[in-house]
């Protein structure tokens, strides 16, 4: 991998020439994360909101989440191709798949790490703690009527939030904790995106990024 790709990609102004067109690349934050145990989640919070946490745990506290504008010249489309949760301004010098508890699967059997990844079938993403999917599990089990308004106050933001071609949105959902959700559009749409963690030359963790392999 081009350990600088990501990197790039979150400069404002940043031009990539691709096969069919120029692309800019325009970086928005979009909001603080709130982790609370530090276990994060990324899924489709629309329908996969039960998705397992990855099993590195990240330091509590609240992160900005920043997302990369792609801007494609020849259609004057403009797409999320990399949401990024910030923990430190240190930039990265090495990448590593993220990976959940319950994925077992030894990484160096596969040759496209592509492989690994959330499934997304509402054409979105997000990020946010255990302790938030918890709530919004729990709802669906204890109160029908709770779930599908949690789905119905993201689906409201993020249509508020629109700007052709891509939205976001940015819900609490315990107000004591101010634990959240941070939804985004995924690039074209629908399929499986890979998320890394970014380590420093201290092998800390700097941020985490989702690729939405536009």
């Amino acid at each position: 991998m081009d350990s600088l790709k990501f990197v790039r990609a979150f400069k404002n102004g940043q031009i990539s020439d691709s096969e069919f067109s120029e692309i800019i690349f325009t970086p928005h934050n979009v909001g603080e994360l709130v982790l609370t145990s530090g276990r994060l989640v990324a899924c489709d919070p629309l329908v996969n909101p039960d998705s397992d946490p990855f099993k590195v745990t990240l330091i509590p506290g609240r992160y900005s989440v920043i997302l990369s504008i792609a801007h494609i010249q020849n259609n004057n489309d403009r797409r999320v191709a990399y949401a990024m949760l910030c923990l430190s301004q240190q930039t990265p010098v090495r990448w590593e798949i993220a990976t959940s508890a319950n994925e077992d699967e030894d990484l160096s059997s596969f040759s496209q790490e592509e492989s690994f990844g959330y499934p997304v079938d509402s054409g979105t993403g997000c990020f946010m703690d255990a302790d938030a999917a918890q709530i919004i599990n729990d709802s669906i089990y204890s109160a029908k009527a709770r779930a599908e308004n949690w789905n119905y106050q993201i689906e409201c933001t993020l249509k508020k939030n629109y700007s052709p071609t891509w939205d976001w949105a940015n819900i609490c959902v315990d107000s004591s904790t101010q634990v959240n959700v941070i939804a985004f559009h995924s690039g074209w749409g629908d399929g499986i995106y890979p998320t890394y963690f970014g380590y420093d030359a201290k092998n800390n963790i700097v941020n985490v990024i989702t690729d939405f392999s536009l």
